[in-house]
């Protein structure tokens, strides 16, 4: 068995395995099979982990992108009219009449 496999399998389910197939209480064909099972539940958990880390990295980055937005909101100050507030009321009362 390739040693690479070796360590994203459990080694204890390994060597039990091995001591069934060696035993004879396994067949070649049985042996494969289970351990085509265990890397596919291993390659499934592996890849549900990454899309939670992305899942989390894309959550982070909204985050950080309004918190910003936000922070650039309160830095504006209002723009200041160019007629006093006396102006502005007399313009007012102009376009009343």
């Amino acid at each position: 068995m390739p040693k690479d496999l070796k360590s994203l399998l459990p080694p204890k389910l390994i060597s039990l395995l091995e001591q069934k197939l060696e035993a004879g209480e396994m067949t070649p064909d049985e042996c494969k099979e289970v351990l085509r099972e265990m890397m596919l539940r291993e390659y499934e958990r592996i890849q549900e982990e990454s899309s939670k880390i992305n899942w989390k990295a894309q959550a982070a980055r909204l985050q950080e992108n309004i918190y910003s937005f936000i922070k650039k909101l309160k830095d504006r100050r209002p723009t200041e009219p160019s007629l006093g507030i006396e102006e502005l009321a007399g313009t007012i009362r102009s376009r009343r009449l």
